[in-house]
């Protein structure tokens, strides 16, 4: 990789209990530096490209109104989802290093990003991912600044809306995605991001999904499989159980997730429960009778619905 890239991610209170994972995963893919920004205690021992910075909230309050000559409402951590496109303000001290910028989030196993990011899609796009789980951006005073740009006639809230109130009103996901897309910057497409290129797994409070695995625009997956910086997972098809093509992250929508396994460098996710890799079998197994005849069931009311 020839380009330099750079993520970011802000966190402050208690790291997710499987936080060692995420460094594990994320030293895997060392053509991207990572920078952890804290004033949290931070007890965990880091690879090479893995970088701890001591910033208070504050602090990124207090960098942000300087660099955007505005005043800011950031009265706790969740709000920093809003400023996640401001990053490239934020810490231009950081980036001012780097080719690309980006932003990622604590709740992810990485696989191998370079699916994703590799010189192809880096020389055909500006912006590749364009959400709030994983983002990165060409390092242009243009694509720091774009997420200030306001326009009447677009369908989402304005950074002057966002920073004035304690809401989140996911500016990164929505507002900053549309303006790019209203400034037409070259962009990966979310719905080609979302459907085959990442495992984002449908969050635990949502009532209608189909079983506790239930990854969002993939049928009937049961399993996620981890193996030395690689994500793969098994799914429920009309041909029984299967392997599905690689994902380049796991994102597992802030869960709580149970931890069975000491190892780091290959492990199941079954049922929002991390497992030796040995058990892959047992966790087929397991689910071949319930959730397989649900697969069946609503596939013969699908096909009855279409008059198959």
């Amino acid at each position: 990789m020839k380009y330099k890239i750079c993520l970011i991610l802000p966190y402050y209170g208690v790291f997710p209990n499987y936080f060692h994972l995420w460094i594990n995963s994320a030293s895997y893919n060392s053509f991207i530096d990572f920078y952890i920004i804290t004033d949290s205690d931070f007890p965990y021992q880091l690879p090479d490209n893995i970088r701890v910075k001591t910033i208070s909230l504050n602090e990124i309050k207090q960098r942000l109104q300087e660099k955007t000559k505005k005043k800011v409402i950031l009265s706790s951590p969740y709000k920093l989802c809003d400023y996640k496109p401001a990053y490239g303000l934020i810490f231009e001290d950081i980036v001012c290093n780097y080719d690309y910028w980006g932003w990622c989030d604590p709740d992810i196993i990485f696989g191998n990003l370079q699916l994703i990011i590799n010189e192809n899609s880096i020389e055909k796009y500006d912006v590749i991912g364009g959400g709030g789980a994983f983002t990165i951006c060409k390092n242009t005073d243009f694509l720091k600044r774009c997420f200030l740009y306001t326009n009447s006639s677009m369908p989402s809230f304005s950074f002057n809306e966002v920073r004035t109130t304690k809401k989140n009103l996911i500016f990164d996901e929505w507002g900053a995605t549309n303006i790019r897309k209203y400034l037409k910057i070259k962009e990966t497409s979310q719905y080609d991001w979302l459907y085959k290129k990442v495992l984002d797994i449908i969050p635990p409070n949502i009532k209608s999904r189909h079983n506790p695995m239930f990854i969002r625009f993939c049928n009937y997956p049961i399993i996620a499989k981890y193996e030395n910086g690689h994500i793969f997972a098994y799914t429920i098809s009309s041909n029984g159980i299967e392997n599905v093509q690689e994902y380049a992250y796991c994102h597992l929508q802030k869960r709580k997730i149970n931890i069975i396994t000491q190892q780091v460098d290959s492990f199941l996710l079954y049922n929002e429960i991390f497992l030796p890799i040995q058990m892959l079998q047992e966790c087929i197994h397991n689910t071949q009778n319930s959730i397989f005849k649900q697969y069946q069931h609503n596939t013969t009311i699908n096909r009855r619905a279409w008059g198959g």
